[in-house]
């Protein structure tokens, strides 16, 4: 059952009620509980990051790291930051080289056992921490996890649950069928960080697609049929045309993580990408 803030939390701006303004979460208290390090790059996002670090602090998660790298707003940004700057491991606000680099800030001074990355115009729903602990827990034999995300439109249409789903390393190449794995609903384990590696600063859109295909060449991602987090749906966003660039991105480096010209399994992926023009 959800409950009130902490008394010593900030107040939430007097428009706001519900989740994460005003409820909490009951804290979990499982001695057997990873450490969760929640990393939040963020630059000029004034108007979602309240929302964004309340719903990671209101989770009430026992063992929790809260990393928030800003890349030098010059909104309100900084403000918000130092009004829950207790509360946070860490926090920066300097120039950077973009959000992939500001991930990789984050994931350098991050010391949990768990991982992820929160975008500031995004939010988790209450338990999700509670849930990926209990899932990717010492010992658990899960190294990866994926849940559902709900598109929450700012248009004021309905929200809608994006499914995320994870099938195999060869049908997460095959986008162009339907792309289900959601960044903010997202999370693995140390193990798999060692492995893989930083994320690609190169790349300005599909960071995460491309680090997931990175990590299911040596892990699994465990399905968890539960929305884990929001993805507000804006305008300023850089998926706000719809994904379209995102998608044309994902299209032009397709083949960068195909097998090699001869091997049959690059032209079963062709094949499977021609018919679906």
């Amino acid at each position: 059952m959800p409950c009130s803030p902490p008394d010593n939390l900030p107040l939430a701006p007097a428009d706001q009620t519900g989740w994460p303004w005003t409820d909490a979460c009951e804290p979990a208290t499982e001695s057997s509980l990873p450490k969760i390090s929640v990393i939040t790059p963020s630059f000029n996002q004034a108007g979602f990051l309240e929302q964004t670090i309340r719903s990671v602090l209101l989770q009430n998660y026992p063992k929790l790291e809260y990393i928030l790298m800003d890349g030098g707003s010059t909104d309100e940004s900084v403000t918000i930051i130092r009004r829950y700057e207790p509360w946070l491991t860490a926090w920066c606000s300097e120039k950077d080289r973009g959000q992939s680099h500001a991930i990789n800030k984050g994931l350098a001074r991050a010391t949990g056992d768990v991982l992820c990355w929160l975008n500031s115009d995004d939010y988790f729903l209450p338990g999700a921490l509670a849930t990926v602990g209990r899932m990717l827990a010492n010992g658990s034999g899960k190294f990866a996890v994926v849940g559902h995300c709900l598109r929450i439109n700012q248009d004021g249409s309905p929200p809608s649950l994006l499914r995320g789903r994870y099938q195999g390393r060869r049908r997460l190449l095959e986008f162009w069928k339907g792309y289900e794995m959601h960044q903010p609903a997202i999370f693995w384990r140390r193990e798999v960080f060692e492995q893989t590696g930083w994320l690609d600063e190169s790349l300005h859109l599909t960071m995460d697609f491309d680090y997931w295909t990175r990590i299911a060449q040596r892990f699994d991602f465990v399905n968890v049929d539960q929305a884990l987090a929001c993805a507000n749906f804006h305008e300023a966003a850089k998926t706000g045309d719809d994904y379209a660039a995102y998608h044309q991105e994902l299209k032009n480096r397709a083949r960068h993580y195909w097998p090699r010209f001869w091997s049959p399994e690059r032209w079963r992926l062709e094949l499977s990408r021609l018919r679906a023009q």
